[in-house]
């Protein structure tokens, strides 16, 4: 075969090859949309939320969107509808070769259960709050709370619990001591160890390296001499020190 004709039966192949995905892009856009499919990556977290509730939130924002075409189904919207879902992040939505819609997300991961006033919340390390459902195995922080909660608009408080709930998220030696945070309304934390049968007087929430180097040496070296149950408070307000109060029924 010369070559000519070579050229011109490949070419005459790849028009026939374009045709083909142009009419299949076409006949799928125009199909319905088959169903909706939900990946979410929960990581090492339990399951707070299941593929159901996705779709639901999706068709409450979009009752329709089982009736559209392919072609004319919102991505952005689509998205933004399973985004509502308040345990979710970074979630992204397309279509699948089958005509489905596929959203991805991954779940947040709670560092702290919330107990303000009647209200019962995770929240993670970016601030965002979520129902608390499930069993998350995290800090609980809770206050004398002087302002309503705003989910979009943190108060003072609620910044320094995020400040100090995610300090002790990032340093494990550390958060491995503390099993609940509690912040008064002049915003002075109190904490209450996992070990000891005493409470820790952290004070404002600055300077928590020193404080909790502090805190952490003394638990190494002080409490095994003195016995865990001699004092009922230890504060760590005063710069580079720790000062203790005895327990007087020791």
């Amino acid at each position: 075969m010369k070559r000519p004709v070579k050229i011109l039966i490949i070419l005459l192949g790849a028009v026939a090859l374009a045709v083909l995905v142009v009419v299949a892009n076409v006949t799928r856009s125009r199909a319905t949309v088959r169903g909706i499919e939900v990946n979410i990556r929960y990581g090492r977290v339990p399951e707070l939320v299941n593929g159901q509730t996705v779709r639901d939130s999706i068709l409450t924002a979009i009752p329709a969107l089982m009736q559209q075409q392919v072609g004319r189904v919102d991505r952005q919207e689509v998205a933004e509808a399973a985004a509502r879902v308040p345990y979710l992040k970074d979630v992204q939505a397309s279509m699948s070769v089958s005509g489905k819609v596929v959203v991805r997300a991954r779940q947040r991961r709670p560092i702290a259960r919330l107990y303000y006033n009647a209200k019962e919340l995770y929240f993670d390390a970016e601030g965002s709050l979520m129902p608390a459902t499930g069993s998350c195995n995290v800090l609980v922080a809770g206050g004398d709370f002087t302002e309503p909660l705003r989910p979009d608009s943190l108060n003072a408080q609620m910044i320094d619990l995020l400040q100090l709930a995610s300090f002790l998220d990032r340093e494990e030696k550390y958060g491995c001591l503390i099993d609940q945070i509690f912040i008064e309304s002049d915003r002075d934390v109190m904490m209450v160890p996992k070990l000891g049968n005493h409470v820790v007087e952290l004070g404002h929430v600055e300077n928590l390296d020193e404080k909790f180097s502090n805190l952490l040496t003394f638990y190494r070296k002080g409490m095994p001499r003195a016995g865990w149950d001699t004092y009922s408070r230890i504060s760590l307000k005063y710069h580079n020190q720790v000062v203790c109060t005895k327990n007087e029924t020791k």
